[in-house]
């Protein structure tokens, strides 16, 4: 065989490499803007829209993998956007209607890009208390803070070298400046109302 068959091969290998990252690159788009219209719709309490988004972009990942798997050593890089922007709009859901957080194997994501999904959930939980606070909704405030604690425990204890574990760190730091916050936001809002209750029962005396 002579050097430019030999390349010819080569050439015929990275066409189909290229073109399956294409098509990755465009579905990765999908899902992940997909997602995020799933976590807008938990914001608007549109949960049958939720539903209904979830399982299309399940459908969507299983093709995802499904190129992904063709050649993974190439791409399996590409699944952790999308897996981890999964994780997040599945997670909140399931926070906000207290119902069972699923781990990463019923979820069928990487272990990794399931850590990194929880970890930006606690922005979407700041934005959800932020929103209740806006329309006097404060029964649920205490219970989504004490999640958001709980998921940085979590976080926190996954001591590992940055190498393995890429930016859940800076995640794991966001996610404590955030629940910081939160807490002082709460607490003015507690704190308020308690004043608000004080200056209706002393206008009705």
């Amino acid at each position: 065989m002579t050097l430019k068959n030999n390349i010819s091969k080569v050439t015929d290998n990275l066409d189909k490499l290229d073109e399956n990252r294409e098509k990755i690159l465009k579905i990765s788009r999908q899902i992940t803007r997909k997602c995020s219209n799933a976590i807008k719709a938990i914001h608007r309490e549109e949960f049958n829209d939720y539903e209904n988004q979830i399982e299309i972009i399940k459908r969507d990942l299983n093709e995802y993998r499904d190129l992904i798997n063709t050649n993974p050593g190439y791409f399996h890089k590409y699944l952790s956007t999308p897996e981890q922007e999964y994780v997040e709009a599945i997670c909140l859901y399931s926070i906000i209607q207290k119902k069972k957080i699923p781990n990463y194997e019923e979820l069928e994501v990487d272990a990794l890009h399931y850590t990194l999904g929880l970890a930006d959930v606690v922005g979407e939980l700041r934005r959800f208390i932020l929103d209740s606070i806006r329309n006097s909704d404060i029964d649920n405030l205490n219970r989504i803070l004490e999640t958001m604690d709980e998921i940085y425990t979590y976080l926190f204890s996954l001591d590992y070298p940055s190498g393995l574990t890429k930016d859940l760190r800076h995640k794991t730091d966001t996610a404590r400046r955030l629940i910081e916050k939160t807490r002082g936001d709460i607490s003015l809002s507690l704190q308020m109302d308690k004043l608000s209750e004080l200056l209706k029962e002393n206008s009705n005396k």
